[in-house]
């Protein structure tokens, strides 16, 4: 090692021929660090020359003492003495002239330096040939500007180029076909029209406005359905017009309304997501009112979801049709106990009551004083979520999200209709409702006829003292509780939409019941039965009530179906 050391020293420049340089260093500062890193190189030296000394032998006969097993110790020494030796001899070989001796192979050696010195001129003529393409592609012109010129056929850079971007190789057979020919142009041509047909398959042949930015908005909501119902049903919903009259570009502040909707109700969406997908450690979930293939399934879902909201307004119109409730906004509804008190507490029992017949199991209270003004749609859902609460019923969080949004964007029509959010001013409910109505609606002559009866009811109201408003309370209280009653008959009965979804739970609940599994899910709370008010935890009740549903429901659409309607007696 010291010798190793030592031919090292021979080979490194001496370090006090730096030194020298201090001459050099102008200023205080630059000598300041001079200084400094001379100092750091005497440190450096004498720390080297402190490890030149030969180390120290090892005391065998002190170890022996130390270590009782002594074989450990025999076997420890006879390897240092072995290693040592072995050292000393690599140390004291003359390596120098072992290399010089090595008189052969070197020949490859030369002939590896001959092939990279040959490989160094390929790449610069690699390199010279690259830099001239990128020159002369820089130099096109663009495709929009070239033809095929006479100066082209003299040019066979030029005609190879133009070629290449105007025929595919890789579709071209050049045994048989001849890419000059009209028929390639044809194949070319046809080729494309049938690619654009798989793709879009709208019949056109017009090929300017491939891209979708390029496209009317139209095209565009041809091709994507979604958008167009969800900017259709926000601008219903926002202007209360008329579809045919959808603008071709709606507002940008309108997109920012759909997309603050929309986020708002997938908030509330995904949040129910990640508590059942993390309760569940399902290997897949979707969003509530989501197909589980949103790709594939989704236009027939969100098909079906809109028609069956469709049925439950329809339901709903015709449940309030039934009493004359519809269009009788400046009253207040009486059909219970406590409706009655809550509307004889709302002026202290100052207005009057109406009856619009012995038919009409409601009776109608106007307050003294001004005309009750158009409820806002936000504050109309408040009270029916409340109502439900109170009832033991929820709505689910997605679809109170969007109850809550639709009334939101209804309620900002009050900012273009000066302060009306249904009619305009001097305009009954009966006709603004029925001004937006289509003519073609399957459903114009119901709700025609139904306006002009209403109309004809409050031209020959009666009006009730309290005392004969009370002494009818009881038995109207008594009806109202029979329609109720047989408005799920309706519903589940008359209504595609609801009929079938009816028939498939009562067997699913039939079949979780034979297997023994409905008690437990309705004891978990999976499953929860209510009725009048109140929770029902027994399964055999619970399957009982649904037999007994479904024996009844025909016979309550069949004397319903019966009834005579006011259209009906026109007819």
């Amino acid at each position: 090692m010291v010798m190793l050391r030592r031919g090292i020293r021979r080979v490194l420049p001496a370090r006090d021929r730096w030194h020298s340089l201090q001459e050099y260093a102008l200023g205080e500062a630059n000598q300041e660090q001079f200084r400094l890193l001379r100092a750091r190189d005497t440190t450096v030296t004498a720390t080297i020359a402190s490890g030149s000394t030969a180390p120290k032998s090892i005391d065998w006969t002190s170890w022996e003492s130390k270590i009782s097993n002594r074989e450990v110790v025999k076997c420890l020494k006879d390897f240092h003495a072995q290693q040592s030796t072995l050292l000393d001899a690599v140390i004291a070989e003359d390596h120098l002239s072992a290399v010089k001796k090595q008189t052969q192979g070197w020949e490859l050696f030369d002939a590896s330096i001959t092939s990279c010195e040959k490989s160094v001129e390929k790449s610069a003529d690699i390199l010279k040939n690259g830099a001239r393409a990128l020159w002369i592609s820089f130099q096109n012109p663009p495709i929009s500007l070239l033809s095929q010129s006479e100066w082209l056929d003299a040019d066979q850079y030029w005609q190879a180029f133009v070629e290449k971007h105007h025929f595919y190789h890789n579709h071209l057979a050049s045994a048989v076909e001849d890419p000059e020919s009209k028929e390639y142009d044809q194949k070319q041509k046809s080729d494309l029209i049938k690619k654009w047909e798989t793709f879009d398959g709208r019949g056109t042949t017009r090929q300017n406005n491939k891209l979708l930015y390029q496209r009317p908005s139209y095209e565009y909501y041809d091709v994507y359905r979604g958008p167009l119902v969800e900017h259709m049903i926000f601008y219903l919903t926002k202007t209360g017009g008329d579809a045919r009259f959808f603008p071709q570009n709606l507002p940008v502040q309108w997109f920012a309304e759909i997309y603050d909707a929309r986020f708002k109700i997938y908030n509330v969406l995904q949040r129910r997501k990640r508590q059942a997908h993390e309760a569940t450690l399902a290997r897949e979930m979707h969003h509530d009112f989501h197909p589980h293939d949103l790709d594939h399934d989704g236009e027939a879902h969100f098909g079906k979801l809109i028609a069956r909201e469709s049925a439950v307004t329809e339901l709903t119109a015709a449940r309030l049709m039934g009493n004359f409730v519809l269009f009788s906004d400046a009253y207040i509804p009486v059909q219970s106990g406590s409706a009655f008190y809550k509307a004889i507490q709302s002026d202290g029992g100052k207005g009057v009551f109406y009856s619009l017949g012995s038919d009409v199991h409601c009776l109608f209270y106007k307050p003294a004083g001004e005309a009750l003004a158009m409820p806002d749609p936000s504050d109309c859902m408040k009270s029916l979520m409340t109502h439900a609460t109170m009832t033991g019923v929820r709505f689910e969080a997605g679809y109170a999200a969007a109850l809550e949004a639709f009334a939101e964007v209804l309620e900002s029509r009050k900012e273009g209709l000066s302060g009306s959010w249904f009619t305009a001013p001097g305009e009954s409910s009966r006709e603004a409702f029925m001004r937006r109505l289509k003519k073609s609606d399957p459903a114009f002559g119901i709700y025609e006829a139904y306006a002009e009866e209403h109309k004809e009811r409050w031209a020959s109201a009666k009006a009730l003292t309290m005392d004969e408003a009370m002494k009818e309370m009881p038995e109207i209280e008594r009806k109202y509780q029979l329609e109720v009653s047989e408005y799920d008959s309706v519903m589940f009965g008359i209504s595609e939409e609801f009929s079938g979804g009816s028939k498939l739970e009562h067997e699913k609940l039939s079949k979780l019941a034979d297997v023994g599994e409905l008690q437990v899910l309705l004891d978990s709370g999976a499953y929860v039965a209510v009725e009048g008010g109140s929770v029902v935890k027994d399964s055999a009740a619970v399957v009982k009530s649904a037999a007994d549903f479904e024996s009844q429901r025909d016979k309550a659409v069949d004397s319903i179906m019966s009834a005579k309607s006011a259209m009906d007696k026109k007819k």
